[in-house]
């Protein structure tokens, strides 16, 4: 099921109310994961070739530590652990799940520290005692530098410290007193570079939460500038960036316009109020949203109670068909207009025209619908023109511009 996209309210209130934990509620998470995912994943790949060169130079200690197994260490450097090192480079993409990248990142410290600690146990050096001590800066490095996702990062290293306490007191390289010292030198360490990494996801948390916010207002505000307050239809301003923008796609090769007016609105509007009359736009403007095809169609309010449909890609019988389905929506409405008599209703007229846009400016072709609107209203108004059947013998007769032309 497809997950709705965070408010603007919600992010707010999350940041309101700043609770102990960490992880973000409902959409917020999910919005959370989307938008780090990608970067998160290339920063892991990003670290893989120079995680590969500063492992692999561990070999040099282990010849000092552990030369007796340095044969074993070879192998399990080049054959298994550097191999999986770059495999999981290869294997996590921008759009991995949350489980998969940070599963597959985790295994890489994982193998490290399996590997230092089966090295540690068969060795017979003297000096293993010290060799061990790597498993600190496998942890460090997890924790604070590579940074899981701090769930993660809790399970790697309770189980790393599991490991290597059972290490420590069964391989018998090292006295109680020395095994429990490194235990619990290992433990503080991994509680350490927990703290850090469950408060630098925490911060970065927040910190997206307050870019979250700041994208959402600009979001609102610009919506807010390109529509109308009353009906929530686009504005003229609005309608003039897309008109600019279809006349500059130099693939668009049509485009239609519906101009509609609501008839006798005067007279509605001094019987009812400015209230009702404002209810009777925003339901009339309803209906035109209703029967826009997809977010290519644009609705506008053009004027106080003149709608503008622009249509692109439409040719004008297509056009007409959209207007007169908004006509009868209308109609049906069925919202009283008694300045017409006791069973008036209130109607729209609607005008057409259509056009390639390399015949033709926006300004012309909004001119052509206007006048098509204003001779749906002296023929007697509720109704669509040019009518449909004169509207096709025009695309006929000129095929490169369909518009009514003023007389």
């Amino acid at each position: 099921m497809e997950q709705s996209s965070p408010t603007l309210q919600q992010v707010e209130a999350s940041i309101e109310n700043r609770q102990r934990g960490f992880r973000l509620p409902g959409a917020l998470e999910n919005q959370f994961e989307l938008d780090t995912r990608g970067r998160r994943a290339q920063r892991l790949r990003f670290m893989i070739p120079a995680m590969a060169i500063i492992y692999n130079l561990f070999l040099i200690p282990d010849w000092f530590l552990i030369r007796d197994e340095i044969g074993l260490t070879l192998c399990l450097h080049f054959l298994v652990v550097t191999p999986w090192i770059l495999l999981v480079g290869w294997f996590v993409k921008d759009d991995s799940s949350q489980f998969v990248r940070e599963a597959a990142a985790a295994s890489i410290p994982a193998a490290v520290a399996l590997q230092i600690l089966i090295t540690f146990t068969l060795t017979a050096s003297p000096d293993a005692d010290h060799y061990q001590h790597f498993v600190v800066l496998v942890l460090l490095y997890m924790n604070t530098i590579q940074r899981l996702r701090f769930h993660y990062a809790a399970c790697v290293s309770g189980i790393v410290v599991v490991l290597h306490a059972l290490a420590v007191t069964t391989a018998g390289h090292m006295t109680p007193s020395l095994a429990a010292v490194a235990i619990i030198t290992l433990c503080v360490a991994a509680f350490i570079t927990l703290v850090s990494n469950y408060y630098a996801e925490r911060d970065a948390r927040r910190s997206y939460l307050y870019n979250l916010r700041d994208r959402l207002r600009h979001a609102d505000a610009e919506n807010t500038s390109r529509r109308d307050a009353l009906t929530d239809l686009a504005n003229r301003h609005y309608l003039s960036a897309r008109l600019a923008q279809l006349w500059d796609d130099s693939n668009q090769s049509s485009v239609a316009i519906v101009m509609m007016d609501i008839d006798h609105f005067k007279p509605f509007n001094d019987r009812y109020g400015h209230v009702v009359g404002d209810a009777c736009i925003k339901r009339v403007a309803g209906c035109v949203l209703a029967e826009l095809r997809n977010e290519n169609d644009l609705a506008v309010r053009y004027g106080g109670e003149e709608l503008l449909v622009l249509l692109p890609d439409l040719s004008l019988p297509d056009a007409m068909r959209v207007a007169e389905r908004i006509r009868r929506s209308v109609e049906a409405l069925a919202i009283p207009h008694q300045a017409l008599g006791q069973r008036g209703v209130v109607t729209v007229s609607c005008g057409a025209a259509s056009g390639p846009v390399s015949a033709l400016s926006a300004q012309e072709l909004i001119a052509s619908a206007d006048t098509a609107l204003y001779a749906a209203k002296r023929n007697g108004r509720n109704q669509v023109w040019p009518p449909l059947v004169r509207a096709s013998l025009e695309e006929q007769a000129a095929p490169k511009v369909s518009y009514l032309k003023r007389t």
